[in-house]
């Protein structure tokens, strides 16, 4: 398993949680169930330490004042939203900018495209977001005044390596020790749907994505039909 972050999870939850695995994977070997069942192991995300020094305050900026604000969503994770009132969101964006080397502030049109976040009428003027380790639920807050205090945080920028996850699969459709390149988890749907039988519906991941890791056997003989067939998985003992 990865490394959790540090003082969150502690080693009393890692154990329990490789219990928790070993004892499932023992009741499918007890239950007869490994030549037909597939097993994935994954999350969605990972966990980065929070940063107790040096911290963000927007109260402590000089020049801002929470009287500019209209509507402010900044008591939940490392990112925040803002909806400056009229005629002082220029002035919202230009002291906030600069104000911490750990604070990302940017206009709607600006945002970072790599997010795939912003593109919604939803999403107010002004979004910002923290460092790894720095953010606005927990004492390294956005926030007004300190109302929680996690030592540990995701929703960070999704290229920080604490924010990877894992990907274990074992199973009669999966080839056995193989390692991949990392794949982002939007993919992991598709690879769900396919090792179900069931279309997928519209979604941003591929098959593609994911196809190396599974095993094919070879099609028995069918006449043809306006629709191929779906390949079918060989059921053959793997591991993790």
């Amino acid at each position: 398993m990865r490394e959790p972050a540090e003082g969150f999870w502690g080693g009393n939850m890692v154990s329990q949680v490789d219990r928790t695995i070993g004892y499932l994977r023992q009741r499918i070997r007890e239950s007869g169930l490994e030549s037909n069942l597939n097993l994935i192991i994954t999350s969605d995300h990972g966990m980065e330490t929070v940063i107790k020094k040096d911290e963000i305050y927007l109260r402590n900026v000089t020049n801002f004042t929470f009287s500019d604000i209209q509507f402010e969503l900044l008591d939940y994770g490392p990112n925040g939203l803002l909806i400056p009132k009229e005629g002082r969101l220029e002035h919202v964006y230009s002291v906030l900018k600069n104000a911490h080397p750990k604070l990302h502030v940017y206009k709607k049109e600006e945002f970072p495209k790599r997010f795939h976040y912003a593109n919604h009428p939803r999403i107010t003027p002004l979004l910002m977001y923290g460092d790894p380790g720095y953010g606005h639920s927990h004492p390294s807050a956005f926030q007004r005044y300190k109302v929680q205090f996690n030592t540990g945080e995701h929703g960070f920028d999704n290229e920080a390596m604490n924010m990877k996850t894992i990907f274990r699969a074992v199973g009669p459709a999966f080839k056995q020790g193989l390692l991949v390149e990392p794949f982002e988890s939007v993919n992991v749907y598709a690879l769900l749907c396919e090792l179900l039988g069931i279309t997928p519906e519209p979604h941003d991941g591929s098959l593609d994505v994911t196809r190396s890791m599974l095993r094919e056997c070879p099609q028995p003989l069918r006449a043809p039909t306006a629709r191929p067939p779906r390949a079918r998985h060989c059921r053959t003992n793997s591991g993790i």
